[in-house]
């Protein structure tokens, strides 16, 4: 925990004066203060030369510099922002008692600069932390006024604050400064992928229902997008409960006051359809069903409804349970498939939709579902944001987030290591992967060091591999390569090998391809090209394919995702044999198993009339059963278990 504070003294560092850069115009500083008055310009020259000195690495010669400056002639303001300096780099060094020692003379002086004042009390801070001295730490930091910080350093202050805050068991003061140091946050993507917000949220809803109430309150003016998520989620709880009022009271407190963001605002009118479906009564056992019955895709959909017939089949075999499903023609479009749940839902009144055979329409048909608060069981990956997606929706083949969830689970980390790379197509599928991967790695506090893209169409692989071995000709490797080149000419005729110029830097554990097969043997042989051999490379669920069974062992350590495949005979493949005299492939087997998911759900609680009823009952389970596998409810969204194997040179191995 302790490193947590080191890098609070960058401020110092990579900034000049405060008397040099102006406080940001949108701080409200407690005073206005013209602090360019204040500092002489040979000052200024002065101390720039030596902060550049230091960030060259060059402390000691910065340090005899600083303190063999005489203080006659210079202002109380320069000679406050000496002492600062002198205790930044005593800091840097260890020399937490002289780095103290210095921070308080220079706050004795520093009265004229409001600025100024503000970061030596955060310098002064971070220095009795490190002298385990949390006290007077924190106690320091509340005497800071730090509306008058720059963004980066404001936000470096109540991190620490929140950390110290905890420490000494005042979690209210701990929560208002975590929150406080979100205020970057300009979406509710980044924000959920901050495991500050996650800590946060934890803290939020430890408190009393009248603590949490005061804590929104405080933040009445401030604009930062974490208050209002937090008041949405209060919400969603007061709905689970099934307090409308509560909903409405929320839904008016944040549009008062946040009325100008459109996400939260979608959040919260998804939230009040949900509210009103209390009056929508449905019939529990009546399914819509929309797929590509004409056009191109008519084969695929009629190879999904063969799936769907055999479990309608295993449903009729219980005559107080009559499932009805109404079918509607997507023709193989989008839009027209859009339209069709709009009619399944407005028209038929149906209780839940089973469609998005192509990611494409999977998309649009969920988007329409999720506007009325209707259950859909999709049959292809949602390529959205975690963000926009609920319990609402079940994604049969494994989503993106129920991969990136395995591949980030503490077993995985543990077998290939917490420094993860990626290299993705540059397309909706490939953005998506990379995406959640960002997401994900950056709550999990991950080192992500390569985020590599690609262009499909392109023939040579090799660019994208060199960016992330970083062997590109670069500015900080020209000097390597030069030398490499003189070693190259003296060996050149010795040998006839070819002579890899510069080196691969492997500063990565495991690279993640979400790639199809045709592009991945062409990727991964360029890094044995460049020299980086037996890497761990980590794939998709599309790896399971001749084309990489026979392929993929020569590349390295080869692993893949994908949904854990039984090798016996289950009663829904025999089922499906005898009626149509063939095996059920992928298509039939997700289809089927979505009707089967649906009637699970619903013969769990048949006594449910309306929507919300269904709604509700979702978003309290905590995981389904399936054919194809296991689905648990993960952040108010459904995550498909998955496993994992390995290509080997006599074939697939599961770990």
């Amino acid at each position: 925990m302790k490193n947590v504070a080191i890098t609070v003294l960058f401020l110092m560092i990579s900034t000049s004066c405060s008397g040099v850069k102006m406080i940001t115009p949108n701080r409200k500083l407690a005073e206005k203060v013209d602090t360019s008055k204040l500092y002489k310009q040979p000052f200024l020259q002065k101390m720039n030369e030596v902060k550049e000195k230091f960030r060259q690495g060059r402390a000691d010669v910065a340090l005899k510099e600083l303190t063999s400056m005489k203080e006659e002639g210079l202002s109380t303001a320069e000679r406050s922002t000496r002492k600062n300096l002198i205790g930044v780099i005593n800091f840097s060094k260890k020399n937490y008692e002289s780095a103290s020692k210095n921070f308080e003379e220079a706050l004795a002086l520093s009265k004229e600069d409001p600025g100024l004042e503000s970061q030596v009390y955060l310098n002064l801070g971070s220095a009795y932390y490190k002298m385990n001295q949390n006290e007077k730490a924190l106690a320091t930091l509340s005497m800071a006024e730090y509306h008058n910080l720059q963004d980066n350093e404001a936000k470096k202050y109540h991190q620490l604050y929140a950390l110290l805050s905890q420490q000494l068991g005042k979690k209210e003061q701990s929560l208002t400064a975590l929150i406080r140091s979100l205020e970057d946050k300009k979406s509710i993507g980044d924000l959920k992928s901050e495991a500050r917000y996650t800590q946060a949220e934890e803290l939020f809803f430890k408190l009393t229902l009248t603590e949490r109430s005061r804590l929104l309150e405080d933040f009445d003016s401030e604009k930062n997008l974490a208050v209002p998520y937090l008041a949405y989620k209060e919400a969603e709880i007061a709905f689970k409960e099934n307090n409308k009022q509560k909903v409405q009271d929320y839904s008016t407190w944040i549009e008062k006051r946040y009325g100008d963001n459109s996400e939260i605002m979608n959040l919260m009118k998804n939230l009040g359809i949900r509210s009103e479906n209390d009056n929508v009564k449905i019939d529990l056992r009546y399914i819509g069903i929309a797929l590509p019955l004409s056009g191109d895709r008519k084969s695929l959909g009629e190879r999904a409804l063969s799936g769907i017939d055999v479990a309608l089949e295993e449903l009729a075999q219980d005559p107080t349970k009559k499932y009805r499903v109404e079918m509607k023609d997507t023709q193989g479009s989008a839009a027209t498939a859009a339209f069709a749940v709009k009619d399944l839902i407005e028209v038929n009144n149906v209780s839940a939709v089973i469609g998005g055979l192509t990611p494409n329409s999977a998309t649009k048909e969920y988007l329409e579902a999720k506007k009325h608060g209707v259950l859909f069981i999709s049959l292809s990956p949602v390529f959205l944001p975690k963000e926009e997606k609920n319990h609402l929706l079940i994604e049969v083949p494994a989503s993106i987030e129920s991969q990136v969830n395995h591949l980030f689970s503490p077993k995985m980390i543990a077998k290939l290591g917490s420094r993860p790379a990626i290299i993705y197509p540059k397309n909706e599928l490939g953005e998506a992967y990379a995406n959640e991967f960002w997401r994900r790695s950056k709550k999990q506090n991950l080192d992500v060091t390569g985020l590599i893209s690609y262009d499909r169409n392109a023939t040579d692989f090799r660019e994208p591999v060199k960016n992330i071995l970083g062997i590109k000709f670069t500015r900080e490797r020209e000097e390597e390569l030069a030398i490499v080149n003189d070693i190259a000419n003296l060996e050149k005729n010795k040998s006839i090998k070819r002579i890899q110029n510069l080196q691969p830097q492997i500063d990565f554990d495991w690279v993640f391809v979400p790639a199809l097969p045709k592009e991945v043997v062409q990727i991964l042989p360029n890094f044995n090209y460049f020299d980086a051999f037996n890497l761990n490379y980590v794939g998709v669920p599309s790896w399971r394919s001749e084309l990489m069974t026979n392929e993929g062992y020569r590349y390295g350590n080869v692993f893949f995702m994908d949904e854990s495949l039984g090798t016996n005979e289950t009663a829904f493949t025999q089922k499906f044999s005898a009626k149509f005299n063939k095996q059920p492939k992928f298509v039939e087997t997700i289809s089927y198993d979505s009707l089967k998911i649906v009637s699970t759900i619903i013969e769990a609680e048949p006594s449910m009339s309306t929507r919300q009823d269904l709604d509700l009952a979702l978003a309290k389970k905590t995981s389904i059963q399936g054919e194809s596998g296991l689905w648990k409810l993960d952040e108010d969204i459904w995550m498909k278990d998955m496993a994992t194997f390995k290509i080997k040179r006599d074939g697939v191995e599961a770990l």
